[in-house]
């Protein structure tokens, strides 16, 4: 019932009304209920006084002494206020019967009782005692004899108390007219202040239900200078800044989902409990989890060997890290606990693809093996020829044969270690300054025809048939002639060396939109499947003896490789 501001403003309008005026009236009818009883007690008073009392115990003895009392009372009646409501009446001082009386009243004369004042003033003292409770109010004077003897008369006077109740009737009922208009007026007053008042608050109201559905463009006016007109001020400041602030939290928050969504590591999210709260594509893409994930911490990291309990009490910005293999990839992952509002909020785990890595790692080993290995061979002979020939010249037994031999093997590996030394140079500078390279316009078409008439003698000298026909017009090309003739003699120089003689070799070119395919095909050896994928790898040798017969340093596909790269 009290929920709305405006009752509570009526009922305590209402309250007040009442309350003020039953204070009011409760004070007005003590005060004239209290003002007639000290009124008739001061008039009693005035009149019966001492003197005047005197002169009535005077007629005590006398012939007609109670007519003589009743009478000079009587004269007296205009004072005492005798009328219709307020009587006199003269009683015995021993029984209490009346003897005479001054009313209006017959039934009162019949009904008179022996009041308390009554019986005081029969035991010889004045009774002015004025009982609040009583129907009446009243006066008992005691008359004595002279010489102090018993009470002979009482001049008693008795008010109904007719003239007071009807005043405070009176009163009661303007009390009860003025109520019932205070409470309309009080009514009125509370809801104009209720509009008043609860007017802005509805608005405010109604601002607020708008900023919590998101719409801050909404503007309260200020229409008062008052309390209320500086809270729907600062209101609209809170709003404002409010917008501000969120506009710049969520400019934040997408800045911040947009990098975790974007981002090739992985990253999840976990609670204190271990279920994920936020996984972003990556890191379902290196799991290989799908969309609607409903995996725990131990499910998805059980190889780990951690347990999230013990992540949480790390400290501020601790981690650890593991490796893990998952589809054959090898992932990186790191764990690290977050905070929210100085409480363990949970784990992060970023994960991170290094695949790759580890083969650039396993490959630069591999390489810096092979290098060693390929030096190492040809400078062992080398060394153990150079020595055998050392210890000739020692002994003075000297063979020509033997030594043109020796020299010649030395000449053959020193030329093995300078190709070598040669191309590793070759492709260290086609790593650091590829983008270096002069590039400008070229006949492919000439090019290959070179190349191809170049190497006609090599194949010849093996028996083989080398034959160049272009499928269709070449257009001139863009790039570095120099480096594409070395990536074509190189396939070209490949294919004689591993085709048998007697055989044939067929290059052909062609132009299919903005490409121009060369291609050489042979009768030779093959490569088997399985080699295929490695092919272009640093010192990767199908056939390692053969190869190094040949003469091959296993860089060479390695260059061409890297020569095409750079021409995109």
């Amino acid at each position: 019932m009290f929920k709305s501001i405006s009752l509570k403003i009526s009922a305590m309008f209402v309250l007040l009304t009442i309350s003020v005026i039953i204070l009011i009236g409760t004070f007005m009818t003590d005060t004239t209920d209290q003002y007639y009883h000290d009124e008739f007690k001061k008039i009693n008073s005035n009149v019966f006084s001492e003197e005047y009392a005197n002169t009535l115990e005077a007629c005590i003895g006398l012939e007609n002494d109670a007519q003589s009392i009743f009478d000079s009372v009587n004269a007296h009646s205009g004072q005492l206020g005798i009328d219709s409501f307020r009587s006199c009446f003269i009683l015995d001082g021993k029984t209490g019967k009346t003897v005479g009386n001054l009313t209006s009243n017959p039934d009162l004369a019949s009904s008179l009782e022996l009041s308390n004042n009554i019986i005081t003033a029969m035991n010889g003292e004045t009774g002015d005692e004025i009982f609040s409770e009583k129907s009446y109010m009243d006066y008992a004077l005691p008359l004595q004899s002279e010489d102090g003897g018993a009470v002979h008369y009482i001049v008693y006077i008795i008010d109904t108390k007719e003239e007071s109740n009807t005043i405070l009737r009176n009163i009661f009922s303007i009390i009860i007219q003025a109520l019932l208009l205070g409470i309309v007026i009080s009514l009125i007053f509370a809801i104009l202040l209720s509009i008043t008042i609860i007017s802005p608050i509805k608005s405010l109201t109604r601002k607020s239900q708008k900023i919590a559905s998101g719409d801050f463009e909404y503007t309260i006016d200020v229409k008062s200078p008052d309390e209320i007109g500086q809270l729907t001020e600062n209101f609209n400041m809170m709003a404002s800044e409010l917008k501000s602030t969120l506009g710049a939290i969520r400019s934040e928050k997408e800045k911040v989902e947009t990098i975790v969504r974007n981002m090739t590591d992985g990253v999840i999210a976990f609670d204190s409990d271990g279920t994920i709260i936020h996984i972003n594509p990556a890191a379902k893409s290196l799991l290989h989890l799908t969309d609607n994930v409903n995996r725990s911490f131990d499910e998805l990291f059980s190889e780990c060997k951690v347990n999230i309990g013990q992540i949480l009490y790390f400290k501020h910005f601790d981690s650890i890290e593991r490796i893990i293999n998952c589809n054959n990839r090898e992932i990186s992952v790191y764990f690290a606990p977050f905070k929210t509002e100085d409480k363990s909020g949970g784990v992060i785990v970023v994960l991170r693809d290094i695949t790759e890595r580890e083969k650039l790692e396993k490959s630069r080993r591999e390489f810096v093996a092979n290098v060693s290995h390929e030096l190492r061979t040809p400078l062992t002979t080398v060394k153990s020829y150079t020595e055998t020939l050392h210890d000739s010249l020692s002994d003075g037994q000297i063979d020509t044969d033997m030594f043109m031999t020796f020299l010649n093997v030395i000449n053959s590996e020193t030329d093995r270690m300078t190709r070598l030394v040669k191309d590793l140079l070759l492709l260290s500078s086609l790593d650091h300054s590829m983008t270096d390279m002069p590039m400008d316009d070229y006949d492919i078409n000439a090019l290959v025809s070179k190349v191809v008439d170049r190497l006609k003698l090599t194949a010849s000298e093996n028996r083989q048939t080398l034959v160049y026909e272009p499928i269709n017009e070449l257009p001139l090309m863009y790039g570095n002639s120099d480096r594409i003739d070395q990536v074509i003699t190189n396939i070209i120089s490949n294919a004689i060396k591993y085709t048998p003689k007697g055989g044939s070799i067929y290059v052909s070119a062609v132009h299919v939109y903005d490409f121009v395919t060369v291609k050489v095909k042979d009768n030779g050896i093959g490569i088997p499947q399985k080699d295929i994928e490695h092919i272009f790898e640093r010192f990767y040798r199908v056939d390692k003896a053969r190869s190094r017969e040949m003469g091959g340093t296993g860089l060479g596909l390695a260059i061409a490789k890297e020569i095409i790269e750079a021409h995109n």
